[in-house]
């Protein structure tokens, strides 16, 4: 992974490409419950990067590892857990302690109807499910990850984006972790808001009780322990992005 790009999960940046498999951005240590039969694959040169380490004995595999994470990440302490399972997750702060009976998202800004969606709301909502690759920035995938959940533009048009909103600022619960996404990603048919995997609540270090989940984009813009949506007229550099990585995190073609 290139040095100057984020770390591979949702909330601490990872990619996720035309399918789902869970990179945790703001994951944490994480493991692969709820990871189903999905599977992990690389990319050619993550491979080569890995293999040379191997090569090279313990020492250099673990240099290896903090290579592909990135010097970036090591300036801000995250956390990189089960790198080598079927589901590996990174974290740039602690697992929210909420339980998903407590837990409620907000949609405001500029919008007509702010909204407090409560757990007893959330679960009143029309619900979908996707099965999608899920591509991290360092050079990996998950596999067929299956997602359930509510779809984001369900929200957005409960509360009534108005015409000056074009952005959408998603916080993760501990005001942190937050990112930007353009209206017309967040109302693609296939971007929703999961509480699920694999059939399974959704994993606290995957992102439970509630995570983004943008099918077309690296895992760092897909926000982990999402509480609120905050439309705006314009992006606002988020965690990552303060940090020179890009606005836009389009899976790469290959």
């Amino acid at each position: 992974m290139d040095e100057q790009r984020p770390p591979q999960d949702e909330q601490v940046g990872a990619g996720e490409a035309t399918g789902g498999a869970p990179t945790d951005g703001q994951g944490a240590p994480g493991g692969d419950e709820g990871a189903g039969t999905t599977s992990m694959r690389y990319s050619r040169r993550r491979l080569l990067i890995l293999g040379g380490a191997f090569a090279a004995g313990v020492v250099a595999v673990i240099a290896g590892i903090r290579a592909f994470a990135g010097s970036a990440a090591d300036k801000v302490g995250t956390v990189l857990s089960n790198q080598f399972g079927p589901f590996p997750v990174r974290s740039v702060e602690a697992v929210p302690q909420v339980p998903a009976d407590q837990w409620q998202i907000e949609v405001d800004g500029l919008v007509d109807r702010p909204l407090t969606v409560d757990h007893a709301a959330w679960t009143s909502l029309a619900r979908m499910e996707e099965t999608v690759d899920f591509h991290c920035v360092e050079g990996w995938t998950v596999d067929d990850v299956r997602w359930g959940g509510v779809a984001a533009s369900l929200l957005l048009e409960q509360a009534g984006v108005r015409p000056e909103g074009k952005w959408v600022v998603v916080h993760a619960e501990s005001g942190e972790y937050f990112s930007s996404l353009p209206i017309e990603l967040m109302t693609d048919p296939k971007t929703m808001f999961a509480d699920t995997l694999a059939g399974q609540p959704l994993p606290p270090e995957h992102g439970g009780p509630l995570r983004l989940v943008v099918p077309v984009q690296l895992g760092y813009k897909n926000v982990k322990w999402v509480t609120r949506l905050e439309v705006t007229d314009k992006a606002r550099a988020g965690y990552w992005e303060q940090r020179g990585y890009p606005e836009a995190a389009p899976i790469p073609e290959g």
